[in-house]
Parts: structure tokens; sequence; C-alpha cells
């Protein structure tokens, strides 16, 4: 052997013949000791420690200084044996457990670093717990950090892709209790966003759907919304919207097929619900309009009912295509008769009908219409009622003048 040491361990080879043979041995013994199976108390330590335990060994930080420390290169390995320490210089492939980081140091040939860092390409990866075929990435842990890279530098952003293969697949994120699921986000089983919920992990209910085409909110099924939000449901969907602190809200809710209803409950004092249009100029008219938007042979109408709970119509506002709202095919009803306006009759009035009273000396001037009737209470002949025929007022009795 022309060489005294080992090429890679640096261990003293026993020449032949060699006297004190035991000292070469025990000093490639303590080497061998420090280098096997390396597990260092620390790698930040810049200090040399006054009283170490034997065996004791640390690598040194840039700048370590004490009377031993200060002699020897950042990087190397100082062992504590026989009461001094002692300098081994590491080469790439060392592997060191660091025990004050609990890490796994690898140096490379220039340096120590992360020995613990998944290769390009790996098949599976685990953070504290095992990961399996299914969980190709399992963490396990009380907080994960997804930050952005501010060393690179990067762009400033931070996104988590989730990637599928087809529109029925599902790209999401899966909330769960006792590892039984009971929230779902992302796009499950379509292109469009959802968020779902469950009790029990197996039956699931979307709470909201996002179009992805349209952009619009489907509340309370699933499906395709028909308006920018849409609230629907197996049964009396509702949209309520309640006063934070009060009992008072204001609900609207589709109960049966062809009938909705808008209810405010108060919380004390009578219901009430104000419509008050406003215009950007504040002078202009406030205007409400009933409408179909496509003409039909059918009304439009407005019922008032009862305030007993019942569905009895007390007042109705009939229009039929495009007539007025307090017209029903150009007839009026009035009065409390559950019969329907006389054909014949532009007003049909359910029972008696006042007209203003006048005296002969107050009746308006006759010319401003003839058609008028007015009650006439001091006429020569007695109170009476009087017509207008565009020049005089006449009794109805036998249209003599009134005087």
């Amino acid at each position: 052997m022309s060489a005294p040491t080992s090429p890679r361990l640096g261990l003293a080879y026993l020449a032949a013949a060699q006297a004190q043979k035991h000292v070469t041995l025990n000093d490639a013994l303590r080497r061998l000791d420090a280098v096997v199976q390396v597990a260092v108390a620390s790698m930040s330590v810049a200090v040399q420690p006054a009283s170490p335990a034997e065996g004791e060994t640390y690598v040194l930080p840039p700048g370590a200084a004490g009377p031993a420390w200060g002699t020897m290169l950042p990087g190397s390995l100082a062992a504590f044996q026989d009461g001094a320490f002692v300098e081994i210089r590491p080469w790439a492939g060392f592997l060191a457990y660091v025990a004050d980081e609990g890490s796994l140091q690898l140096h490379d040939g220039a340096g120590w670093g992360p020995a613990a860092a998944a290769p390009d390409g790996a098949a599976r990866f685990g953070v504290n717990t095992p990961a399996d075929a299914t969980n190709r990435l399992a963490v396990k842990s009380d907080a994960v950090l997804f930050s952005h890279d501010d060393v690179t530098p990067g762009s400033g952003d931070m996104r988590a892709v989730f990637n599928k293969s087809a529109a029925a697949r599902h790209a999401s994120a899966l909330f769960q209790s006792a590892y039984s699921g009971r929230a779902e986000i992302g796009l499950a089983g379509d292109d469009d966003f959802h968020l779902k919920v469950s009790a029990n992990g197996a039956s699931w209910a979307d709470a909201m759907v996002v179009n992805a085409g349209t952009g619009r909110v489907l509340l309370g099924a699933s499906g395709t919304a028909s308006d920018a939000l849409h609230v629907k449901a197996a049964a009396d969907p509702a949209l309520r919207l309640e006063e934070a602190g009060s009992s008072s809200h204001l609900v609207l809710r589709h109960v049966s097929s062809g009938q909705s209803v808008l209810e405010h409950v108060a919380a004390t004092g009578q219901a009430l619900i104000d419509l008050s249009p406003q215009v950007q100029d504040g002078v202009s008219a406030s205007l409400f309009r009933f409408f179909r938007s496509v003409n039909t042979t059918a009304p439009c109408r407005i019922d008032i009912n009862r305030g007993d709970g019942t569905a009895t119509v007390n007042h109705s506002f009939m229009g039929k295509s495009h007539t007025f709202l307090n017209r029903t095919d150009g007839f009026v009803k009035v009065g409390g008769g559950a019969s329907a306006p006389n054909p014949v009759c532009a007003v049909d009035v359910d029972g008696p009908v006042r007209v203003k009273g006048y005296t002969v000396a107050g009746l308006p001037a006759a010319s401003v219409g003839a058609g008028q009737i007015v009650f006439v209470s001091d006429e020569t002949g007695g109170a009476v009622l009087a017509y207008s025929d565009g020049a005089q007022w006449r009794r109805v009795t036998d249209r003599a003048v009134v005087s």
C-alpha cells in the first residue's frame, strides 16, 4: 500500500512490524465513531462549548470561534474525543442528523443542505404522514402555508390550480369532519361552480351553483339559473331579507304553481310594505306599472282580499291588453256584488250612487259639459236631480230649467 490512509475516510493503515499498533487502530476507530451514522448536536452554535460531552459533535458555522474551533474550516465536523476537539472535513455524500433542528443534512461537496427534499417526479410524498396510491401528496399538520415567491422573484401571485380531464369529472376542494365529507367547493360533475353540503358524507345538496357561461347564481338546488339570482327549491323556495337584531323581515316565496307571496313580518305594530320609487333628478314623476311583457287575451289584475286570512276578493283592479289598470274590457264594476260588470254599461254600480249637492245659486256653469248630474237642494219645486244640456241646468223630472 503506497498511501498511509484510506482514500475516503482517511483511516490510518497498520504498517508491517509496526510498534504500538493499538494506537493506530484506536485512532481509526475514533474516526469511524465520528463519521459513521453522523449525528451532530447543532450546526448553528458559533462558540466552542466549554464542557462538551465525550463524542459530542458539531457542524461548524461560518465565523465559529474558540481555542480549537477558530483554527477549523466552516462546515467541518468538530468531534470532541479524548478531551479535545478533532476536525473532520466532510466531502460529497456525507449525511448528518442535526439534533436541535430534527433535520437530515447532506454535504454536496460544497456545503451542507437539506437532504429530505423530494426529487422531481417523485411518485408520492408525505409530510408527517404516509402517502398512498390515492393520496400521493399527504400532509398532516395544524396549518399549511402557500406563499408567493419573493426570492426568484416571481409575479407576486399565488395560485393553486385544480385540473380535471373532462367536464363530468371533479376538480374541487373537499372539507371533512372525522374523515366524512361535509362541504365541497369547485367544479363538481360539470363546469359550473358548485358549493355543496352534506350532513352525513353520503347525501349531498347544492347550496349554490354559478353558471359557467352566464355567471348567474342559483341558490337551493342544482340546475340552470334563469336570472342573475335564482332561488329554487323542491317546495316553498323563499328569499328572506332580515334586519339584524330584529324579527322584522321580508320574504318572497313561491308557494304553489302559479302563486307567489311577498310577505312582510313586522316585529310590532302594523305590517307595512313601502314602495318608494326614487328619481335621479328629484322632480320627475314616479310610476308603478303592472303588465305582461307579452300581450294576451287574459286580463292583468290586482286583487285586494279581505283581511281575515281568506282568499275572498274585496277589490279588484283589472286591465286587459293595453287598457287602463282600473278597467275590465272597457267596463267598471263598483260595489261589493259578486257578479261581473254589466257588459252594456260603462259603469255598473252595485248600490246607491251619491252625487254632489248644490244650491241654485251655487250651481257650476252648465256650459262646462253636457251630461253633468247634480243634486239641487233648494229648487222651487223641491229638491231634485238636475242635468246639464250644455247650456242650462234642467230638472230630470220634467226637463224644466232649474229655478
